[in-house]
């Protein structure tokens, strides 16, 4: 039996790690990770700007999990369902994982951490877009559904951007705050009675094209120019 659920990637994977250190930190003992298969993409999309922390250290979920005290399995999606309604959890994160099958967001309170002010910016290169269409840049949480970054939410927070800002440091405080309010969460749902509905407005954004992105630093100066802190 595991209080926490953490779904994850059998593969050495940053947000993960930042996770699973940030649950022992806080204290939580009884975590189980279960690892999904890793399928390396052939071709895989590599952006003018990566904006994602990603070098991990080179130790896998399961070796992880044992440094750490914790329970792991290697699992299939569709095994996912069954081990949830066996142990019941208190909390299923996502730290790492594709498209889940409907049964199993329709029946379990899975929370997801994403990288925007929803339903401002859905979809991928969340904080790219949001700098392109000069919209809230912020973090959301909030139980997942079928349709892409929807459900209802658990917390929402805007990052402040200062003037001094490079396009980087604004990425990785984004991505310190994902981490954060992604265990925060564990606690705010035993706290809060009412999670809204998020509207589902806007498209779904796919990986920015490079006709796009090539001018993204531009773009962030004149972000920067608008909505720039001193």
């Amino acid at each position: 039996m595991s209080d926490i659920v953490v779904i994850t990637y059998d593969f050495p994977h940053r947000k993960t790690q930042e996770v699973i250190f940030k649950l022992k930190a806080k204290g939580y003992e009884d975590v189980l990770l279960l690892a999904l298969p890793f399928v390396k993409r052939v071709n895989p999309f590599k952006p003018i700007y990566q904006h994602r922390p990603s070098k991990a250290m080179p130790i896998y979920p399961e070796k992880l999990a044992a440094n750490f005290g914790y329970n792991f399995q290697k699992v299939n999606a569709e095994e996912i369902e069954n081990i949830l309604d066996s142990i019941q959890p208190k909390a299923t994160l996502i730290a790492g994982a594709g498209i889940l099958p409907a049964s199993l967001v329709q029946n379990h309170k899975i929370i997801n951490s994403h990288p925007a002010y929803l339903p401002e910016v859905r979809g991928l290169d969340a904080l790219k877009w949001a700098i392109h269409e000069k919209k809230k840049i912020g973090v959301t949480t909030h139980f997942v559904v079928e349709n892409a970054d929807a459900g209802y939410m658990i917390d929402r927070q805007e990052i402040p951007v200062f003037q001094n800002d490079t396009f980087h440091s604004l990425a990785y405080r984004q991505f310190e705050t994902e981490i954060e309010m992604l265990v925060e969460a564990i606690a705010l749902i035993e706290q809060k009675s009412e999670f809204p509905a998020l509207e589902e407005k806007g498209e779904v954004h796919r990986r920015m094209p490079k006709k796009v992105e090539k001018n993204l630093l531009a773009d962030f100066q004149e972000y920067i120019n608008v909505f720039g802190q001193s």
